[in-house]
């Protein structure tokens, strides 16, 4: 599909969502990664120690109503891109896998994809940064 968006399909509490490829720097299994616990923070929940670097990871799920998983086997933090360096982390519940969707199927307007036969949420990064 030459020209198509690329995205990341993650899942959150049993719900697939879309993350914009571009703005994905790499991913972490959480597995092995030292979580340091932030108190009194909605969506910044911890930070982790990134190549001497703390980077804060934000964990979306009260931000977006939906019961919150705790860190597992499959968690993994998503390292996004904030001005071409990773800027923060993303944990979600696991990765799904990478599409590439033509035009027709991202109302980017909407803030949806469709995958499959459904329309699915394209996570708003700012959004879930900002709460």
């Amino acid at each position: 599909m030459a020209g198509g968006e690329r995205f990341l399909v993650v899942r959150l509490a049993g719900r697939e969502f879309a993350v914009p490829s571009n703005r994905v720097r790499g991913m972490l299994r959480t597995r092995g990664v030292e979580l340091h616990r932030v108190e009194g923070r909605c969506a910044l929940r911890y930070l982790i120690d990134l190549h001497g670097k703390k980077v804060p990871v934000y964990v979306p799920h009260h931000s977006l109503r939906l019961k919150e998983i705790g860190i597992s086997a499959r968690s993994c933090l998503l390292l996004i891109s904030d001005n071409g360096e990773v800027g923060y982390a993303l944990a979600v519940d696991s990765i799904s896998r990478e599409v590439e969707l033509p035009a027709a199927a991202v109302r980017a307007s909407a803030g949806l994809v469709r995958l499959g036969d459904k329309w699915r949420t394209v996570l708003d990064l700012e959004a879930l940064r900002a709460a």
